[in-house]
């Protein structure tokens, strides 16, 4: 059974809970890839009550407030330092530039949408959605520590219709990781029903004449995310690039990256877990 979780503290000013040294070294030991996963998982249910946080800490000049206990992101923030997913950062670093829309499917705590709205430039907009309410609480917390301009958040998740659906997570030790896939969110321990939109309509809701990259990253439900964008939606918001995590590709009813290669999509670059798509015209 999962530990009960932290309350979250979204009134405490950034800076007052500073990790000690020693929490540090047990996050970054959960994190390491020197030690063999079971010793990792070993090391954090066993301190994880202990050192649970939430801590404030700094990755790349970005503010997070982490709850390491829940979130494997958290834990590369408290044990590293560095934000999760540098490659994938490297690989969009070229892409941020001023006045551009980024849109974050699955925005978690906010390291990529921090990343992008810290870095792209004056009048840069920033559309993330997560659905997970607790993620949520602390990415919106996260974007005010920060106080970033011209980001949207939205306590949702992108499908092809509006409705409800249940969303999937393990119940503490990665929330991150919550999908709207049993099979996509790990070991099960609950769900809860959240509101589900598609993307065309929000995008048309915000008055967004076109979307310079898109991020998407929905644990196995990513075809049925981002796909009907394309039969929803005006070929001019057809995203210039974008980075799709593919790791539960094997959970897709249709396959992407076929369907995007067949929309004028080429890889651009690519690591172990998402790949780098940009329109044959950009």
């Amino acid at each position: 059974m999962p530990l009960p979780l932290t309350p979250i503290d979204a009134a405490t000013a950034f800076g007052e809970r500073a990790p000690s040294r020693f929490a540090r070294l047990v996050w970054a030991l959960t994190v390491s890839g020197d030690i063999p996963q079971p010793r990792r998982k070993a090391i954090r249910k066993h301190f994880a009550k202990r050192c649970a946080g939430p801590f404030d800490v700094t990755a790349s000049g970005i503010a997070f407030r982490a709850y390491p206990a829940e979130n494997r992101d958290d834990r590369m923030l408290v044990g590293c330092g560095e934000l999760p997913e540098a490659e994938e950062h490297a690989l969009i670093a070229a892409l941020l530039k001023p006045d551009m829309v980024f849109v974050d499917i699955g925005a978690n705590v906010g390291t990529y949408a921090l990343y992008v709205a810290t870095r792209a430039g004056q009048g840069a907009r920033v559309l993330a959605f997560e659905p997970h309410p607790r993620t949520f609480a602390k990415l919106a917390y996260n974007l005010a520590a920060n106080r970033v301009t011209g980001v949207l958040a939205k306590n949702l998740a992108i499908a092809g219709e509006v409705g409800t659906m249940e969303l999937y997570s393990d119940g503490g030790g990665n929330i991150g990781h919550a999908s709207l896939l049993r099979e996509g969110a790990g070991a099960v321990r609950g769900s809860q029903a959240v509101p589900v939109a598609p993307l065309a309509a929000i995008l048309a809701e915000e008055g967004i004449a076109a979307v310079d990259l898109l991020k998407i990253d929905v644990e196995g439900f990513e075809d049925r995310a981002l796909l009907p964008l394309f039969e929803q939606a005006p070929e001019y918001l057809w995203p210039k690039a974008i980075l799709i995590e593919t790791v539960l590709s094997t959970l897709w009813q249709r396959d992407c990256l076929a369907a995007l290669a067949d929309k004028g999509y080429r890889r651009a670059g690519e690591t172990a877990e998402n790949v780098l798509l940009l329109r044959a015209t950009t």
